[in-house]
Protein backbone atom coordinates (compact mmCIF):
# COMPACT_ATOMS: atom_id res chain seq x y z
CA UNK A 1 0.00 0.00 0.00
CA UNK A 2 1.33 3.39 -0.71
CA UNK A 3 2.87 6.05 1.63
CA UNK A 4 -0.01 8.48 3.70
CA UNK A 5 -0.43 11.49 2.01
CA UNK A 6 -2.84 14.69 3.52
CA UNK A 7 -3.74 16.02 0.63
CA UNK A 8 -3.84 19.51 2.27
CA UNK A 9 -0.57 19.40 3.93
CA UNK A 10 0.64 22.59 2.48
CA UNK A 11 -2.67 24.57 3.98
CA UNK A 12 -1.70 23.06 7.59
CA UNK A 13 1.97 24.41 7.44
CA UNK A 14 0.78 27.36 6.32
CA UNK A 15 -2.18 27.47 9.15
CA UNK A 16 0.74 26.49 11.23
CA UNK A 17 3.32 29.14 10.79
CA UNK A 18 0.29 31.58 11.24
CA UNK A 19 -0.54 30.33 14.11
CA UNK A 20 3.72 30.86 15.36
CA UNK A 21 3.62 34.17 13.65
CA UNK A 22 0.39 35.21 15.31
CA UNK A 23 1.94 33.94 18.65
CA UNK A 24 5.03 35.60 18.38
CA UNK A 25 3.00 38.81 18.00
CA UNK A 26 0.50 37.93 21.09
CA UNK A 27 4.22 37.35 22.67
CA UNK A 28 5.54 40.87 21.60
CA UNK A 29 2.38 42.39 23.13
CA UNK A 30 2.35 40.84 26.39
CA UNK A 31 5.89 42.16 26.87
CA UNK A 32 4.74 45.71 25.82
CA UNK A 33 1.83 45.94 28.54
CA UNK A 34 4.00 44.79 31.38
CA UNK A 35 6.84 46.82 30.01
CA UNK A 36 4.56 49.73 30.41
CA UNK A 37 3.30 48.44 33.99
CA UNK A 38 6.90 48.65 34.71
CA UNK A 39 7.24 51.86 34.16
CA UNK A 40 4.07 52.86 36.17
CA UNK A 41 5.17 50.80 39.09
CA UNK A 42 8.69 52.81 38.68
CA UNK A 43 7.15 55.75 38.79
CA UNK A 44 5.13 55.65 41.55
CA UNK A 45 7.60 54.55 43.79
CA UNK A 46 9.70 57.78 42.95
CA UNK A 47 6.53 59.97 43.77
CA UNK A 48 6.59 58.05 47.28
CA UNK A 49 10.25 59.01 47.45
CA UNK A 50 9.16 62.59 46.11
CA UNK A 51 6.61 62.88 48.60
CA UNK A 52 9.30 60.89 52.05
CA UNK A 53 11.66 64.17 50.51
CA UNK A 54 9.30 66.77 50.81
CA UNK A 55 8.49 65.67 54.29
CA UNK A 56 12.43 65.91 55.18
CA UNK A 57 12.83 69.31 53.91
CA UNK A 58 12.17 72.81 54.77
CA UNK A 59 13.73 74.83 52.50
CA UNK A 60 11.60 76.42 49.91
CA UNK A 61 13.79 76.29 46.88
CA UNK A 62 14.18 72.88 47.31
CA UNK A 63 10.43 72.09 47.90
CA UNK A 64 9.66 73.78 45.04
CA UNK A 65 11.25 71.23 42.73
CA UNK A 66 10.25 68.24 44.83
CA UNK A 67 6.66 69.56 44.00
CA UNK A 68 7.61 70.26 40.26
CA UNK A 69 9.36 66.60 39.62
CA UNK A 70 6.07 65.32 41.11
CA UNK A 71 4.15 67.37 38.45
CA UNK A 72 5.97 65.88 35.82
CA UNK A 73 5.41 61.87 37.59
CA UNK A 74 1.87 62.28 37.83
CA UNK A 75 1.55 63.98 34.42
CA UNK A 76 4.21 61.00 33.49
CA UNK A 77 1.71 58.58 35.12
CA UNK A 78 -1.15 60.13 32.90
CA UNK A 79 0.69 59.15 29.30
CA UNK A 80 1.43 55.69 31.12
CA UNK A 81 -1.67 54.78 31.67
CA UNK A 82 -3.19 56.13 28.23
CA UNK A 83 -0.16 53.50 26.09
CA UNK A 84 -1.16 50.76 29.27
CA UNK A 85 -4.88 50.79 27.61
CA UNK A 86 -3.38 51.47 24.16
CA UNK A 87 -1.11 47.98 25.01
CA UNK A 88 -3.97 45.93 26.14
CA UNK A 89 -6.25 46.74 22.95
CA UNK A 90 -3.44 46.00 21.39
CA UNK A 91 -3.05 42.35 23.39
CA UNK A 92 -6.46 41.90 22.67
CA UNK A 93 -6.54 42.13 19.23
CA UNK A 94 -3.32 40.10 19.01
CA UNK A 95 -5.12 37.34 21.42
CA UNK A 96 -8.13 37.22 18.78
CA UNK A 97 -5.77 36.87 15.97
CA UNK A 98 -4.23 34.06 17.86
CA UNK A 99 -7.31 32.20 19.48
CA UNK A 100 -8.61 32.37 15.12
CA UNK A 101 -5.16 30.92 14.10
CA UNK A 102 -4.98 28.26 16.53
CA UNK A 103 -8.41 27.01 15.70
CA UNK A 104 -7.63 26.97 11.82
CA UNK A 105 -4.80 24.77 12.61
CA UNK A 106 -6.54 22.52 14.72
CA UNK A 107 -9.52 22.05 12.17
CA UNK A 108 -6.75 20.70 9.51
CA UNK A 109 -4.75 18.75 12.81
CA UNK A 110 -7.86 16.77 13.54
CA UNK A 111 -8.95 16.53 10.25
CA UNK A 112 -5.41 15.14 9.63
CA UNK A 113 -5.37 12.57 12.45
CA UNK A 114 -8.82 11.34 11.12
CA UNK A 115 -7.58 10.59 7.93
CA UNK A 116 -4.09 9.09 9.27
CA UNK A 117 -6.51 6.72 11.56
CA UNK A 118 -8.31 5.78 8.34
CA UNK A 119 -5.37 5.23 6.56
CA UNK A 120 -3.92 3.19 9.36
CA UNK A 121 -7.15 0.87 9.94
CA UNK A 122 -6.91 0.42 5.67
CA UNK A 123 -3.30 -0.58 6.27
CA UNK A 124 -4.42 -3.57 9.22
CA UNK A 125 -7.21 -4.45 7.09
CA UNK A 126 -5.07 -5.12 4.06
CA UNK A 127 -2.43 -6.72 6.17
CA UNK A 128 -5.25 -9.46 7.71
CA UNK A 129 -6.42 -10.22 4.46
CA UNK A 130 -3.21 -10.69 2.89
CA UNK A 131 -2.28 -13.07 6.31
CA UNK A 132 -5.42 -14.64 5.46
CA UNK A 133 -4.82 -15.66 1.72
CA UNK A 134 -1.40 -16.71 3.00
CA UNK A 135 -3.22 -19.21 5.62
CA UNK A 136 -5.95 -20.11 3.41
CA UNK A 137 -3.44 -20.83 0.55
CA UNK A 138 -0.97 -23.01 2.64
CA UNK A 139 -4.25 -25.30 3.91
CA UNK A 140 -4.62 -26.25 0.58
Amino acid sequence: MKKFVFPLQKVLELREYEEDKAKLELGKAVAEVERIKRLLEENARNRVSANQSRKDTNDVIILMNIENYIIGLDAKKEKLLEELTMAQMFFEEKRDLYTKAMQDREVLSKLKEKQLSEYKKEVLKEEENALDDIVKNSEL
